[in-house]
């Protein structure tokens, strides 16, 4: 779809919202609208919002992750399992 077709003005989302969200939920494209012709704030469907909460989520978990290894705060696997097992089991083997 050509780009500029996902581009709106305010005023044509004051007078068709219902149109747009349709399309927002017939395609996973998103819609900008322009106030004074300016991009001013972007549309998605709630789907495509949920799914990009979810991976900034998991990028935030990333970054976290590689902060603490660079910190050296982190347990190797081996020492994690055994720690799991000593928790799971009660230290049986």
């Amino acid at each position: 779809m050509d780009i500029s077709k996902r581009f709106y003005p305010i005023s044509y989302l004051k007078s068709n919202t219902a149109d747009i969200a349709r399309q927002l939920s017939e395609e996973t494209d998103s819609v900008i609208i322009t106030q004074n012709g300016v991009p001013a704030f972007v549309c998605i469907s709630m789907d495509e919002y949920y799914q990009t909460r979810e991976t900034n989520a998991l990028l935030r978990l990333l970054a976290l992750g590689e902060r603490e290894v660079k910190r050296d705060k982190f347990t190797s696997l081996d020492t994690a399992r055994a720690e799991l097992g000593q928790t799971l089991f009660g230290g049986e083997d």
